[in-house]
């Protein structure tokens, strides 16, 4: 379900105040009045009735039924969602961009950036501020939770981040690989998972050894060969869709 996105807590009075683009996406993009009603949410996933009081704030009012005052009619998946961690290489331009928006409207739990031995150009500040940006603007599409944005971190402090399973995506040949269904076919409910997506050109023979043996699982997509986001995109919403009860 579609909601307006708080980027802080409202006042005492619970009146909230507008920042420009905040108001120019309740106006211009949504098309709202003053006095119109809809559904927010805080980034402790509180939601709450909005009355938009005037062209600079809007007053909140907890509320249990989200689903009365939404932006839209659309509706969004209320089942459980895998606990997902999605392990991704620092990549050239906008791609992290690309890859990042869809990994939170997919609902993954964790994003965390890595730089490994094949990363051609490193994360500049201003890259990782807009990537929080565009996660905010996912959420707010699509009702998504928000993901933890993590990194960059190097491929030794990604290892010990790894929650649950691991499985490393490859393009090379390695003897025990298996598909993706096969590496999830004894998974439990009570398990997350974890991902590893390399950059332009994938891991190096030297990291896919180091990630399998820390219990990484190798794995091959069946698929025609994929660029590197879209292989993360590829990955998450396969496993979501494999799992999902």
């Amino acid at each position: 379900m579609r909601v307006f996105l708080l980027r802080k807590e409202a006042g005492d009075n619970g009146i909230y105040t507008l920042s420009e683009k905040e108001k120019n996406y309740l106006f211009r993009v949504l098309r709202l009045n003053v006095n119109d009603v809809f559904t927010a949410k805080d980034s402790k996933e509180r939601y709450y009735k909005a009355f938009l009081f005037d062209e600079g704030s809007i007053t909140l009012e907890r509320t249990d039924a989200p689903e009365e005052t939404l932006l839209d009619g659309l509706s969004s998946y209320k089942g459980p969602f895998i606990p997902l961690t999605a392990f991704i290489s620092v990549l050239k331009g906008k791609k992290n961009e690309m890859e990042v928006r869809a990994l939170t409207e997919i609902c993954v739990k964790r994003i965390v950036l890595m730089n490994t031995e094949f990363v051609q150009t490193p994360l500049s500040k201003h890259q990782a501020e807009r990537l929080t940006a565009i996660i905010r603007e996912a959420v707010q599409q699509s009702g998504s939770r928000e993901p933890e944005l993590i990194g960059p971190v190097s491929f030794e402090e990604a290892l010990r981040m790894k929650e649950g399973r691991l499985l490393i995506l490859h393009q090379s040949t390695i003897e025990k690989t298996r598909t993706l269904s096969e590496a999830l076919n004894d998974f439990r409910e009570d398990e997350s998972v974890s991902f590893m997506i390399g950059p332009e050109g994938g891991f190096s023979d030297r990291e896919c050894i180091a990630a399998m043996d820390r219990g990484a699982v190798p794995v091959l997509l069946n698929t025609n060969i994929l660029r590197a986001e879209t292989a993360a995109i590829y990955t998450a919403s396969a496993i979501q869709a494999l799992l999902q009860n």
